[in-house]
């Protein structure tokens, strides 16, 4: 283990993926939800500082789908650091710097400046505690008061279970260093079914344990790797992570992730009304992760609270704009929170897609769509922030500016469609229109990358590149074998593209 990875994962890559909550825009949102102000929601310029970014494709999307943001993506891994900043090179992204440095690094630079947020996506567990200081010591340096913070963890009680499991994991990769990572997680998986073979009483006196290894053995093995196979892997009790921000004077806002910020979709009656006795809110919030049983934590930290009024409040609302990312008919009217599924009301969801569904809308048009259900302000808020936290609607920036992004995010787009050639690595693409990110699989990609080139057959040019790596296509789970059976399952995936998700992501301005 090299000394400068501080026990980290280095022997393969992390995965390339994409993390809403990193979006300042949906932070803000998140503050918005709890009556506060803060940076983000609107066109004013602010700072971004990303610590542990990866192989930095969030980053970059967001810098190049938000131009109001000057983005700085921080990570010790050189590898990291040197594939994201060749993306940004070959984008020509200009508000982004993607550096290499430890946090102590950043710590310790006194020209770095203020930031007005600062994100930590799948970091803080798996740091040593030497970098969790150091990690707080930038928030209490760097972050400009009333600025935000997220961090997200693992957490007691979900994972609590699991770590004599991972223990076993690392005892396993640790009696094996001379054979490639990736082939010592197959012994790992192996040694999980023996145990379950043997019914091993542990394992079986742990309801959802095997089943949640099932997932696990699913997942990406590098994702794995980079997940459980750290020196590192601490799990937090709520109070723990408050009280190291606290020492950078920050306090708790809410959760990035909006659904969980709805309390009857993830609490009984009872329930709420015990938490509504609990007056310390750092006392409520750990009760609550006992009671829901959370696994993971997504916690929105702010440097100073600015609570807004009531007008002001309603005044940021109707300002604000949102769009889908998907067709209206295809949202689905159920929302799923720790409670179970609930029914979206139909006279106020089903108006306020349709309205949406021809183009993003500010609040104060949403409210006219509803105007005659009886559905007020809250009432709109509320199947807002739902619609939302669903993933298919967006805060969305301001409609002016959204030639610039266009440029920027179409720059973009098209070196990672070039990518697509030779990976599947990238499943993301840049929207202008919301601001954000949309998933495209790699056959998706190559469609658009020869309506970019202007191919007159775009079977003829996909199935190309794909045999000229030895790629095959699967349908209904077979391998299909001979070239004429794959150009007509490609000219089906063709015309299916070209008659819905190719439509979606014009209006989205995915190009």
């Amino acid at each position: 283990m090299s000394d400068w990875s501080a026990g980290y994962v280095t022997e393969v890559g992390y995965t390339h993926g994409f993390y809403r909550e990193l979006v300042p825009r949906m932070l803000a949102f998140g503050a918005l939800l709890r009556g506060l102000a803060a940076p983000g929601l609107g066109p004013e310029p602010i700072r971004v500082l990303e610590l542990g970014c990866g192989q930095g494709l969030s980053a970059n999307i967001i810098a190049a789908a938000c131009p109001e943001v000057d983005y700085t993506a921080v990570d010790f891994n050189p590898a990291h650091i040197a594939g994201a900043r060749a993306l940004a090179e070959a984008a020509g992204i200009p508000n982004i710097r993607f550096r290499e440095a430890s946090f102590e690094d950043v710590a310790e630079d006194a020209g770095l400046g203020q930031f007005d947020v600062v994100t930590l996506h799948g970091v803080y567990t798996w740091v040593s505690e030497a970098n969790r200081r150091h990690i707080v010591r930038i928030a209490r340096d760097k972050l400009e008061g009333g600025g935000l913070l997220y961090v997200s963890y693992n957490t007691h009680p979900g994972w609590t279970p699991f770590m004599p499991i991972r223990r076993m994991f690392m005892d396993a990769i640790a009696a094996a260093p001379q054979v490639p990572l990736l082939e010592r997680l197959e012994e790992v998986f192996k040694l999980f079914r023996r145990l379950t073979e043997v019914k091993a009483r542990y394992v079986a006196g742990m309801p959802g344990l095997a089943e949640r290894m099932k997932r696990l053995e699913g997942l990406q093995k590098n994702y794995f790797a980079h997940e459980f196979l750290n020196e590192e892997w601490t799990i937090f009790h709520f109070a723990e992570v408050a009280e190291d921000m606290a020492r950078a004077k920050l306090t708790y806002v809410g959760s990035a992730h909006v659904l969980e910020n709805v309390d009857y979709l993830n609490l009984t009656p009872e329930q709420r009304a015990f938490l509504g006795e609990i007056r310390d809110s750092v006392r409520r919030e750990g009760l609550r992760d006992l009671i829901e049983s959370r696994q993971f934590r997504r916690d929105i930290f702010v440097k100073g609270r600015l609570p807004l009024g009531p007008v002001r409040i309603r005044e940021v609302w109707s300002n604000l704009r949102f769009a889908l990312s998907a067709r209206a008919a295809d949202v689905p009217r159920k929302v799923k929170g720790g409670l179970g599924e609930f029914d979206l009301k139909a006279d106020i969801y089903g108006r306020l897609l349709d309205r949406l569904d021809g183009g993003p809308r500010t609040g104060r048009e949403l409210l006219e769509t509803v105007a005659g259900t009886g559905a007020g302000w809250p009432q709109l808020c509320e199947a807002l922030a739902i619609l939302v936290g669903q993933g298919s609607c967006h805060v969305a920036p301001p409609e002016k500016g959204e030639e610039q992004r266009a440029k920027r995010t179409e720059a973009l787009n098209g070196a990672i469609l070039q990518r697509a050639r030779d990976s599947t690595e990238l499943q993301f693409l840049a929207s202008p229109v919301i601001g954000s990110a949309v998933a495209v699989d790699r056959i998706s990609q190559l469609m658009l990358l020869a309506a970019r080139e202007k191919r007159a057959d775009p079977v003829r040019f996909v199935w190309g590149i794909l045999r000229s790596h030895g790629q095959k296509l699967i349908k209904d789970g077979k391998v299909l074998e001979t070239e004429e059976e794959s150009l007509a399952h490609l000219r089906q995936l063709v015309d299916r593209f070209q008659s819905g998700p190719s439509v979606t992501l014009g209006r989205l301005k995915v190009r």
